[in-house]
Protein backbone atom coordinates (compact mmCIF):
# COMPACT_ATOMS: atom_id res chain seq x y z
CA UNK A 1 0.00 0.00 0.00
CA UNK A 2 2.26 2.57 -1.38
CA UNK A 3 -0.24 5.33 -0.17
CA UNK A 4 0.60 4.95 3.26
CA UNK A 5 4.16 4.89 3.43
CA UNK A 6 3.29 8.55 3.09
CA UNK A 7 0.68 8.55 5.80
CA UNK A 8 0.30 9.54 9.29
CA UNK A 9 -2.18 8.89 12.80
CA UNK A 10 -3.70 11.36 14.92
CA UNK A 11 -4.63 8.19 17.56
CA UNK A 12 -3.16 9.44 20.64
CA UNK A 13 -2.06 13.20 19.88
CA UNK A 14 -4.06 16.03 21.37
CA UNK A 15 -4.31 18.40 18.41
CA UNK A 16 -7.13 20.50 19.65
CA UNK A 17 -6.84 24.40 19.93
CA UNK A 18 -3.84 24.14 17.36
CA UNK A 19 -5.23 26.70 14.77
CA UNK A 20 -4.96 29.74 17.41
CA UNK A 21 -1.76 30.61 19.02
CA UNK A 22 -1.59 29.81 22.64
CA UNK A 23 -1.27 32.08 25.03
CA UNK A 24 1.83 34.08 25.11
CA UNK A 25 3.21 32.19 21.92
CA UNK A 26 5.43 34.65 19.64
CA UNK A 27 4.09 35.94 16.39
CA UNK A 28 5.40 34.32 13.46
CA UNK A 29 8.09 36.10 11.24
CA UNK A 30 5.83 35.96 8.16
CA UNK A 31 4.38 38.42 5.79
CA UNK A 32 1.77 40.92 6.51
CA UNK A 33 -1.18 41.36 3.69
CA UNK A 34 -1.44 45.13 5.16
CA UNK A 35 1.73 46.06 3.19
CA UNK A 36 -1.02 45.55 -0.09
CA UNK A 37 -1.91 49.07 -1.25
CA UNK A 38 -5.24 49.93 -0.10
CA UNK A 39 -5.52 47.47 3.05
CA UNK A 40 -7.43 48.05 5.84
CA UNK A 41 -4.39 49.35 8.02
CA UNK A 42 -7.01 48.76 11.13
CA UNK A 43 -7.62 45.34 11.39
CA UNK A 44 -4.01 44.73 12.21
CA UNK A 45 -5.17 45.39 16.37
CA UNK A 46 -6.06 42.33 15.63
CA UNK A 47 -4.64 39.07 16.72
CA UNK A 48 -3.95 36.92 13.49
CA UNK A 49 -4.53 33.38 13.30
CA UNK A 50 -1.69 30.84 13.41
CA UNK A 51 -2.01 29.51 10.53
CA UNK A 52 -2.66 32.62 8.68
CA UNK A 53 -0.29 35.00 10.69
CA UNK A 54 -1.15 38.10 8.38
CA UNK A 55 -3.95 41.03 7.84
CA UNK A 56 -5.85 38.64 5.61
CA UNK A 57 -5.99 35.82 7.79
CA UNK A 58 -6.86 38.51 11.12
CA UNK A 59 -10.25 39.75 8.85
CA UNK A 60 -11.37 36.57 7.41
CA UNK A 61 -11.15 35.56 11.36
CA UNK A 62 -13.15 38.32 12.78
CA UNK A 63 -15.26 38.28 9.61
CA UNK A 64 -16.14 34.70 10.39
CA UNK A 65 -16.37 35.57 13.94
CA UNK A 66 -19.23 38.65 13.47
CA UNK A 67 -21.08 36.05 10.83
CA UNK A 68 -20.85 33.10 13.51
CA UNK A 69 -18.92 31.09 11.42
CA UNK A 70 -16.28 28.81 12.18
CA UNK A 71 -12.87 30.51 11.05
CA UNK A 72 -11.45 27.25 9.72
CA UNK A 73 -14.30 27.20 6.68
CA UNK A 74 -13.08 30.13 5.71
CA UNK A 75 -9.55 29.11 5.64
CA UNK A 76 -10.06 26.19 3.59
CA UNK A 77 -12.17 27.81 1.18
CA UNK A 78 -9.45 30.14 1.01
CA UNK A 79 -7.10 27.78 0.23
CA UNK A 80 -8.72 25.79 -2.25
CA UNK A 81 -9.20 29.45 -4.53
CA UNK A 82 -5.38 30.42 -4.07
CA UNK A 83 -4.34 26.69 -4.94
CA UNK A 84 -6.35 27.04 -8.12
CA UNK A 85 -4.40 30.30 -8.79
CA UNK A 86 -0.65 29.15 -8.45
CA UNK A 87 1.26 28.58 -12.13
CA UNK A 88 0.00 25.23 -12.53
CA UNK A 89 4.07 24.08 -12.72
CA UNK A 90 4.31 24.78 -9.17
CA UNK A 91 5.27 22.21 -7.10
CA UNK A 92 7.19 21.50 -3.46
CA UNK A 93 9.22 18.41 -2.92
CA UNK A 94 8.22 17.56 0.41
CA UNK A 95 9.95 14.22 0.43
CA UNK A 96 13.12 13.46 -1.75
CA UNK A 97 13.17 9.81 -0.81
CA UNK A 98 9.97 8.70 -1.21
CA UNK A 99 9.29 11.58 -4.48
CA UNK A 100 6.21 13.61 -3.35
CA UNK A 101 6.28 16.36 -5.09
CA UNK A 102 2.99 18.12 -4.13
CA UNK A 103 1.36 20.30 -6.44
CA UNK A 104 -0.88 23.16 -5.72
CA UNK A 105 -4.11 20.90 -5.66
CA UNK A 106 -6.76 21.17 -3.09
CA UNK A 107 -10.08 19.66 -2.73
CA UNK A 108 -12.54 21.28 0.00
CA UNK A 109 -15.90 20.43 1.17
CA UNK A 110 -18.06 22.66 3.87
CA UNK A 111 -20.95 20.14 5.39
CA UNK A 112 -24.09 20.72 6.87
CA UNK A 113 -26.49 23.95 6.37
CA UNK A 114 -26.61 24.86 2.41
CA UNK A 115 -27.04 28.36 3.31
CA UNK A 116 -24.25 28.67 5.37
CA UNK A 117 -22.01 26.67 2.93
CA UNK A 118 -22.57 29.23 0.42
CA UNK A 119 -21.82 32.12 2.57
CA UNK A 120 -18.77 30.90 2.92
CA UNK A 121 -17.64 29.99 -0.41
CA UNK A 122 -19.25 33.22 -1.66
CA UNK A 123 -17.19 35.57 0.43
CA UNK A 124 -13.90 33.60 -1.13
CA UNK A 125 -15.10 33.27 -4.77
CA UNK A 126 -16.86 36.95 -5.11
CA UNK A 127 -13.46 38.46 -5.49
CA UNK A 128 -12.44 35.43 -7.73
CA UNK A 129 -15.33 36.76 -9.93
CA UNK A 130 -14.42 40.25 -10.31
CA UNK A 131 -11.09 38.72 -11.35
CA UNK A 132 -12.64 37.28 -14.37
CA UNK A 133 -14.80 40.57 -14.86
CA UNK A 134 -11.75 41.86 -15.62
CA UNK A 135 -9.99 39.39 -17.62
CA UNK A 136 -13.63 39.44 -19.41
CA UNK A 137 -12.73 43.22 -19.75
CA UNK A 138 -9.65 43.46 -21.49
CA UNK A 139 -10.54 40.35 -23.55
CA UNK A 140 -13.20 42.66 -25.28
CA UNK A 141 -11.05 45.43 -25.33
CA UNK A 142 -8.58 43.58 -27.01
CA UNK A 143 -11.50 42.16 -29.66
CA UNK A 144 -12.56 45.43 -30.84
CA UNK A 145 -8.71 46.41 -31.09
CA UNK A 146 -8.24 44.00 -33.53
CA UNK A 147 -11.11 44.19 -35.22
CA UNK A 148 -10.37 48.17 -35.77
CA UNK A 149 -6.68 46.98 -37.27
CA UNK A 150 -8.15 44.68 -39.63
CA UNK A 151 -10.42 47.57 -40.86
CA UNK A 152 -7.35 49.48 -41.64
CA UNK A 153 -5.78 47.27 -43.13
CA UNK A 154 -8.63 46.07 -45.34
CA UNK A 155 -8.25 49.82 -46.49
CA UNK A 156 -4.94 49.90 -46.99
CA UNK A 157 -4.60 46.86 -48.98
CA UNK A 158 -3.95 49.08 -52.22
CA UNK A 159 -1.21 51.17 -50.57
CA UNK A 160 1.41 49.99 -47.96
CA UNK A 161 -0.38 48.16 -45.38
CA UNK A 162 1.73 48.41 -41.81
CA UNK A 163 -0.70 48.07 -39.36
CA UNK A 164 0.09 45.32 -37.11
CA UNK A 165 -2.80 42.70 -36.80
CA UNK A 166 -3.12 41.56 -32.43
CA UNK A 167 -3.28 38.07 -32.04
CA UNK A 168 -6.62 36.80 -31.14
CA UNK A 169 -7.15 37.54 -27.68
CA UNK A 170 -7.33 34.35 -25.13
CA UNK A 171 -9.94 33.52 -23.23
CA UNK A 172 -9.41 32.85 -19.24
CA UNK A 173 -11.59 30.86 -17.25
CA UNK A 174 -10.47 31.32 -13.38
CA UNK A 175 -13.43 29.10 -12.50
CA UNK A 176 -16.18 27.37 -13.75
CA UNK A 177 -19.62 25.33 -11.98
CA UNK A 178 -19.63 22.73 -14.88
CA UNK A 179 -18.17 19.47 -13.23
CA UNK A 180 -18.57 17.44 -16.41
CA UNK A 181 -15.12 16.08 -17.35
CA UNK A 182 -15.25 17.06 -20.96
CA UNK A 183 -15.86 20.67 -19.94
CA UNK A 184 -13.13 20.40 -17.67
CA UNK A 185 -10.58 19.40 -20.14
CA UNK A 186 -11.59 21.72 -22.61
CA UNK A 187 -10.46 24.85 -20.48
CA UNK A 188 -7.40 23.20 -19.29
CA UNK A 189 -6.14 22.49 -22.85
CA UNK A 190 -7.06 25.96 -23.76
CA UNK A 191 -4.99 27.34 -20.94
CA UNK A 192 -2.30 24.48 -19.41
CA UNK A 193 -0.43 26.59 -17.40
CA UNK A 194 -3.17 28.16 -15.44
CA UNK A 195 -5.63 26.16 -12.66
CA UNK A 196 -8.58 26.20 -12.42
CA UNK A 197 -11.51 26.53 -9.97
CA UNK A 198 -14.37 24.01 -9.62
CA UNK A 199 -17.61 25.72 -7.60
CA UNK A 200 -20.06 23.25 -7.96
CA UNK A 201 -23.34 24.10 -7.40
CA UNK A 202 -23.68 21.79 -5.24
CA UNK A 203 -20.67 18.97 -4.24
CA UNK A 204 -22.97 15.77 -4.40
CA UNK A 205 -23.35 16.59 -8.29
CA UNK A 206 -20.14 16.85 -8.49
CA UNK A 207 -19.38 13.54 -6.72
CA UNK A 208 -21.72 12.20 -9.08
CA UNK A 209 -19.70 13.35 -11.78
CA UNK A 210 -16.70 12.01 -10.54
CA UNK A 211 -17.83 8.77 -10.00
CA UNK A 212 -17.44 8.88 -6.06
CA UNK A 213 -20.93 7.76 -5.14
CA UNK A 214 -21.09 4.10 -4.83
CA UNK A 215 -21.46 2.40 -7.70
CA UNK A 216 -20.09 5.04 -9.78
CA UNK A 217 -18.04 4.31 -12.84
CA UNK A 218 -14.47 3.65 -12.60
CA UNK A 219 -13.33 5.40 -15.71
CA UNK A 220 -14.89 8.68 -14.38
CA UNK A 221 -12.88 7.77 -10.51
CA UNK A 222 -9.51 7.47 -12.64
CA UNK A 223 -9.96 10.96 -15.25
CA UNK A 224 -10.35 12.89 -11.05
CA UNK A 225 -7.83 10.95 -9.44
CA UNK A 226 -5.37 11.88 -12.25
CA UNK A 227 -6.73 15.39 -12.05
CA UNK A 228 -6.15 15.44 -7.95
CA UNK A 229 -2.64 14.21 -8.52
CA UNK A 230 -1.51 17.01 -10.74
CA UNK A 231 -0.75 13.99 -13.58
CA UNK A 232 -0.66 14.58 -17.44
CA UNK A 233 -4.33 14.70 -18.95
CA UNK A 234 -3.87 12.65 -22.12
CA UNK A 235 -5.94 10.91 -24.66
CA UNK A 236 -5.16 7.88 -26.66
CA UNK A 237 -4.46 8.47 -30.66
CA UNK A 238 -4.23 4.65 -31.88
CA UNK A 239 -0.94 3.29 -30.44
CA UNK A 240 0.30 6.62 -29.02
CA UNK A 241 -0.73 8.65 -26.40
CA UNK A 242 -1.19 12.47 -26.88
CA UNK A 243 -0.81 14.84 -23.96
CA UNK A 244 -3.44 17.62 -24.41
CA UNK A 245 -2.39 19.32 -20.74
CA UNK A 246 1.35 18.17 -19.32
CA UNK A 247 0.36 20.04 -15.70
CA UNK A 248 -3.20 20.42 -14.82
CA UNK A 249 -4.18 22.07 -11.95
CA UNK A 250 -8.07 21.51 -10.70
CA UNK A 251 -9.16 22.36 -6.92
CA UNK A 252 -12.54 22.15 -5.94
CA UNK A 253 -14.69 24.28 -3.47
CA UNK A 254 -18.17 23.28 -2.69
CA UNK A 255 -20.87 22.73 -0.06
CA UNK A 256 -23.05 19.11 0.71
CA UNK A 257 -25.84 18.40 3.35
CA UNK A 258 -25.13 15.89 5.91
CA UNK A 259 -27.58 13.06 4.09
CA UNK A 260 -25.75 12.44 0.68
CA UNK A 261 -22.77 12.67 2.76
CA UNK A 262 -23.78 10.14 5.07
CA UNK A 263 -24.55 8.07 2.01
CA UNK A 264 -20.98 8.34 0.65
CA UNK A 265 -19.87 7.35 4.23
CA UNK A 266 -21.85 4.32 5.04
CA UNK A 267 -22.30 2.88 1.71
CA UNK A 268 -18.43 3.15 0.84
CA UNK A 269 -16.74 -0.24 -0.37
CA UNK A 270 -12.78 -0.45 -1.21
CA UNK A 271 -12.87 0.16 -5.48
CA UNK A 272 -9.76 1.96 -6.35
CA UNK A 273 -8.85 5.79 -7.15
CA UNK A 274 -10.84 6.47 -3.90
CA UNK A 275 -11.69 9.98 -4.29
CA UNK A 276 -13.24 10.72 -0.43
CA UNK A 277 -10.07 11.24 0.95
CA UNK A 278 -8.83 13.77 -1.51
CA UNK A 279 -11.27 16.41 0.31
CA UNK A 280 -10.75 18.03 3.31
CA UNK A 281 -13.66 18.64 5.52
CA UNK A 282 -14.74 21.08 7.43
CA UNK A 283 -18.38 21.21 9.32
CA UNK A 284 -20.75 24.06 9.30
CA UNK A 285 -23.27 23.17 12.36
CA UNK A 286 -26.87 23.90 12.46
CA UNK A 287 -26.48 26.33 14.81
CA UNK A 288 -24.37 28.83 12.55
CA UNK A 289 -27.29 28.93 9.78
CA UNK A 290 -28.04 32.13 10.80
CA UNK A 291 -29.88 34.56 8.35
CA UNK A 292 -27.16 36.71 6.45
CA UNK A 293 -25.83 39.45 8.70
CA UNK A 294 -24.46 41.24 5.44
CA UNK A 295 -22.49 41.71 2.65
CA UNK A 296 -18.48 41.00 2.39
CA UNK A 297 -16.86 44.34 3.42
CA UNK A 298 -15.29 46.25 0.84
CA UNK A 299 -12.11 46.34 2.34
CA UNK A 300 -11.58 42.25 2.51
CA UNK A 301 -13.07 42.11 -1.10
CA UNK A 302 -10.42 44.46 -2.22
CA UNK A 303 -7.84 43.42 -0.26
CA UNK A 304 -8.89 39.44 -1.73
CA UNK A 305 -8.73 40.60 -4.99
CA UNK A 306 -5.30 42.24 -5.18
CA UNK A 307 -4.28 39.21 -3.10
CA UNK A 308 -5.70 36.58 -6.17
CA UNK A 309 -4.20 38.57 -8.52
CA UNK A 310 -0.25 38.90 -7.73
CA UNK A 311 -1.17 35.05 -6.59
CA UNK A 312 -1.12 34.72 -10.50
CA UNK A 313 2.11 37.03 -11.46
CA UNK A 314 4.16 34.83 -9.39
CA UNK A 315 6.30 32.51 -11.79
CA UNK A 316 5.85 28.83 -11.31
CA UNK A 317 8.83 27.28 -9.21
CA UNK A 318 9.83 24.31 -8.00
CA UNK A 319 9.94 24.87 -3.97
CA UNK A 320 12.05 22.68 -1.62
CA UNK A 321 12.16 22.58 2.28
CA UNK A 322 14.93 24.29 4.38
CA UNK A 323 17.45 21.78 6.33
CA UNK A 324 15.16 22.41 9.38
CA UNK A 325 12.07 21.57 7.38
CA UNK A 326 13.14 18.36 6.10
CA UNK A 327 14.21 17.13 9.81
CA UNK A 328 10.56 18.00 11.02
CA UNK A 329 9.09 15.93 7.86
CA UNK A 330 11.62 13.25 8.20
CA UNK A 331 11.25 13.24 12.01
CA UNK A 332 7.06 13.52 11.59
CA UNK A 333 6.91 10.44 9.50
CA UNK A 334 8.83 8.28 11.68
CA UNK A 335 7.23 9.40 14.94
CA UNK A 336 3.75 8.56 13.26
CA UNK A 337 4.19 6.42 10.50
CA UNK A 338 3.52 3.26 12.86
CA UNK A 339 0.71 4.78 14.05
CA UNK A 340 -1.06 4.74 10.43
CA UNK A 341 -0.60 1.24 10.09
CA UNK A 342 -2.18 0.41 13.09
CA UNK A 343 -5.23 1.96 12.34
CA UNK A 344 -8.18 0.91 13.42
CA UNK A 345 -10.23 0.26 9.49
CA UNK A 346 -9.94 0.70 6.16
CA UNK A 347 -11.27 3.94 5.98
CA UNK A 348 -9.02 5.52 8.97
CA UNK A 349 -6.53 4.37 6.91
CA UNK A 350 -7.32 5.62 3.54
CA UNK A 351 -7.86 9.27 5.54
CA UNK A 352 -4.64 9.35 7.12
CA UNK A 353 -2.64 7.79 3.98
CA UNK A 354 -3.58 11.62 2.32
CA UNK A 355 -2.75 13.66 5.21
CA UNK A 356 1.16 13.99 4.58
CA UNK A 357 -0.06 15.37 0.96
CA UNK A 358 -2.73 17.37 1.88
CA UNK A 359 0.34 18.48 4.17
CA UNK A 360 2.37 19.01 1.90
CA UNK A 361 0.23 20.87 -0.54
CA UNK A 362 -1.40 23.51 2.01
CA UNK A 363 2.40 24.45 3.17
CA UNK A 364 3.27 24.60 -0.70
CA UNK A 365 -0.35 27.34 -0.84
CA UNK A 366 0.20 29.50 2.82
CA UNK A 367 3.71 29.71 1.05
CA UNK A 368 2.90 31.12 -2.09
CA UNK A 369 0.21 33.36 -0.18
CA UNK A 370 2.58 34.55 2.44
CA UNK A 371 4.69 36.06 -0.47
CA UNK A 372 1.11 36.96 -2.25
CA UNK A 373 0.25 39.20 0.66
CA UNK A 374 3.26 41.95 0.58
CA UNK A 375 3.04 41.86 -3.21
CA UNK A 376 6.82 39.73 -3.56
CA UNK A 377 8.21 36.78 -5.36
CA UNK A 378 8.08 33.90 -2.96
CA UNK A 379 11.46 32.50 -2.66
CA UNK A 380 12.24 28.64 -3.85
CA UNK A 381 13.20 27.58 -0.16
CA UNK A 382 9.78 26.92 2.06
CA UNK A 383 10.58 28.02 5.82
CA UNK A 384 10.18 25.00 7.92
CA UNK A 385 7.62 26.85 10.07
CA UNK A 386 5.27 27.07 7.37
CA UNK A 387 5.25 23.04 7.03
CA UNK A 388 4.38 23.15 10.40
CA UNK A 389 1.39 25.26 9.93
CA UNK A 390 0.38 23.20 6.65
CA UNK A 391 0.94 19.76 9.37
CA UNK A 392 -1.23 21.27 11.76
CA UNK A 393 -4.14 22.29 9.77
CA UNK A 394 -3.77 19.28 8.21
CA UNK A 395 -3.90 17.36 11.19
CA UNK A 396 -7.05 19.18 12.17
CA UNK A 397 -8.51 18.56 8.92
CA UNK A 398 -7.87 15.05 9.17
CA UNK A 399 -9.19 14.72 12.60
CA UNK A 400 -12.52 16.47 11.31
CA UNK A 401 -12.83 13.70 8.74
CA UNK A 402 -12.41 11.22 11.47
CA UNK A 403 -15.38 11.60 13.09
CA UNK A 404 -17.37 12.18 9.85
CA UNK A 405 -16.38 8.36 9.15
CA UNK A 406 -17.94 7.73 12.53
CA UNK A 407 -21.11 9.59 11.87
CA UNK A 408 -21.56 12.18 9.24
CA UNK A 409 -24.39 14.23 11.03
CA UNK A 410 -22.92 16.28 14.02
CA UNK A 411 -26.52 15.88 15.97
CA UNK A 412 -25.97 12.60 16.78
CA UNK A 413 -22.32 12.55 17.95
Amino acid sequence: MSHLERSLSQHGIEISGWLLPPPGHPEEDTPDADALEGSDRSQAQIVPPALLPNTLGAMLQRFAEEIGDPAEAYYLALLCVAASLVPSKTTLLADARFRLSAPPILWGGLTGCSDSGARVINTLTLPLKDLQAEYHTHRQQRIKDRETALRAREKGQKGDPTGEIPDPPPRVELWTSDCRAGVVELILARQPDRGLLIVPDGLAEFLQESGAWPGGRRSDRTFWWRLYSGLPLEHSSGITFVTLTPHPSVSVIGGISHDPLRVLWTKHTQTGFDLWPCFAWVDVPPRYCAEDQGSVPHSLRRLLVDVYRYLQTCPPMQHVLDEEGNQLWACWRKELLSRVRNACNYKIQMLLSHVFEKAARIALVLHRLDAACIGAIPSVIVPARTLDRGMEFAMWLEQQAEAMTRDPNPKTR
